[in-house]
């Protein structure tokens, strides 16, 4: 009897479970989301400070065109329709560089604009890659200072979507920045990846722009505090296998590189250049006001970087927060580079701001979460000042492209065969009209023309063998009378065009030097010249 009523009474048991299943624990869905929220909250805060970085790059997106992204898209124009870097097109900086050209029109397009915004999402990718160093070294409130310092230099803003190689080697030296972070931090196949990633990163960042070679010393000091020999084996791998995968690309014309990379920046740096210092006390204050910016003192990110390094300093004090050494040391190297680089644009300044940005984020963060008052509110003053500098520069606009410069691109367009060639010292010009430049001839800045790397000989013999259809001066060529006399002769019908503006460099007259046969074609535009 004992033995039914037992069985009975698991067989309601069962009824009953079938009814009503059994249930998780109430709490623990609740401690789940609580663990994903602060993690949520980081991801959202993240994507928010992207789109501000976004807003504040993207402003220059339709800005005139300034002489070196001339230069460049010219370069990439002469590279898809057939010619060879080095041995017909003039390499202005290292072969990495056009390789990252000609992948970014391959996927965005071949406009100023297209290729405007190819350099916008590098320049977020590098803002990421600033967050997550900061963030591995102080926490999420590091990473988020370290990545919005960034958008707060002038000079990182100005050169954020320029068609130049400022700001991808940088973001690549960011990537490997990061990757030697994550190897550091990881134990077996994933940190040997991660060290490889590095080295390629490295490897590519100096192949854009060499002067991103102070990012070596980040680099190594991370992985070498780490296991040792493995990682930096793995990181020598990456490394080589994009410097071979470049060597192999471009083996039929290394030599001619070679000379174009190396050789003229070796005799450009024994030259007077015009509008470059010219000695080691120019170099000097040529860095400390492309960092400071437009304003000077009066500009916020200088004194930032101040409380950057303080907070920096108080932290080393206790012991604290010496995973950032690195990131001052690349500072300190970048900064030593280019107080001896010649000649020195500003520019070139930009890896110094990035890495003063990204160290002094963190030291920033440090004061946030000291234990006195004084560092705390010091910290926040600076978070919103950080919050007024950005917001304010997003509300600014930009002006469009010089109508001077559209005019010039209109009268090629009309007044030259299409297809056909021209040579100018402004080659945003003949890009815009949709006509083609000689390959030696796409670089014709200051520091080509003064260190006699380009002669006035090669320019006219260069105008011959190629038999142009027109000569637009406006720039460089102005300044060479012999040069101008030989272009009247060869081509006695000149438009004139004053007071056009070149963003950064005041105002010109632009000349369009053209063949005695067009005299009958397009009358209307003399009078508008």
């Amino acid at each position: 009897m004992r033995r039914l009523r037992q069985v009975e009474s698991a067989a309601v048991v069962d009824v009953v479970d079938e009814k009503f299943p059994a249930r998780a624990p109430v709490g623990s869905w609740h401690l789940e989301v609580l663990r994903l929220q602060p993690l949520l909250i980081e991801l959202v805060a993240l994507l928010s400070l992207t789109g501000v970085a976004a807003l504040a790059f993207g402003r220059g997106l339709r800005a005139g065109t300034v002489f070196d992204e001339g230069v460049y898209l010219a370069s990439l124009d002469a590279l898809e329709h057939g010619q060879k870097l080095g041995s017909e097109v003039f390499a202005s900086q290292a072969p990495g560089f056009y390789a990252l050209l000609e992948t970014e029109r391959a996927i965005f397009g071949g406009s100023v604009v297209a290729m405007r915004v190819a350099m916008l999402v590098l320049a977020l990718v590098g803002c990421i890659a600033a967050y997550y160093v900061g963030r591995c070294i102080a926490g999420p409130l590091g990473g988020f200072l370290a990545m919005a310092l960034m958008a707060t230099s002038s000079s990182v803003e100005n050169e954020a979507v320029r068609v130049r190689a400022d700001m991808p080697s940088v973001a690549l030296s960011l990537m490997a920045i990061a990757g030697a972070l994550f190897a550091a931090k990881r134990r077996g196949g994933a940190g040997l990846l991660a060290a490889m990633f590095a080295g390629g990163a490295l490897a590519a960042a100096i192949s854009v722009k060499l002067l991103a070679v102070a990012a070596v010393v980040p680099v190594l000091a991370i992985v070498l505090r780490g296991p040792g020999r493995p990682l930096a084996a793995a990181l020598g791998a990456g490394a080589g296998g994009v410097v071979a995968a470049l060597v192999a690309f471009d083996a039929s014309v290394l030599g001619p590189l070679w000379n174009d990379v190396v050789r003229f920046h070796l005799k450009a740096e024994s030259a007077h250049i015009y509008g470059a210092p010219t000695d080691f006390r120019g170099n000097v204050a040529k860095v400390v006001g492309a960092v400071a910016g437009f304003h000077g003192l009066l500009s916020p990110f200088p004194w930032l970087v101040l409380v950057g390094g303080a907070g920096t300093l108080l932290a080393w004090r206790r012991r604290q927060l010496l995973a950032a050494l690195p990131l001052w040391l690349w500072a300190t190297a970048s900064g030593a580079i280019l107080v001896l680089h010649k000649p020195l644009w500003a520019h070139d300044v930009v890896p110094l701001s990035v890495s003063l940005a990204v160290a002094s984020g963190l030291g920033i963060a440090t004061l946030m979460v000291q234990s006195r008052l004084v560092p705390r509110v010091v910290a926040a003053g600076c978070v919103l000042l950080v919050a007024v500098t950005i917001a304010h520069d997003v509300q600014q606009t930009t002006g469009g492209e010089s109508p001077g410069i559209k005019w010039a691109a209109t009268v090629l367009r009309t007044r030259t065969p299409p297809g056909s060639e021209v040579v100018s010292d402004l080659p945003i010009i003949p890009f815009l009209a949709d006509r083609r430049q000689p390959g030696t001839l796409v670089d014709t800045s200051w520091t080509r023309l003064g260190s006699g790397w380009l002669t006035e000989a090669e320019v006219l013999r260069t105008i011959d063998r190629h038999h142009v259809s027109a000569v637009i001066v406006g720039h460089n060529f102005a300044g060479y009378p012999t040069l101008l006399r030989a272009l009247r002769i060869r081509f006695p019908v000149i438009l004139r065009r004053e007071r056009v503006s070149l963003p950064g460099e005041g105002r010109v007259e632009v000349r369009i030097y053209l063949p005695a046969d067009s005299r009958s074609v397009g009358a209307a535009l003399d009078h508008s010249s």
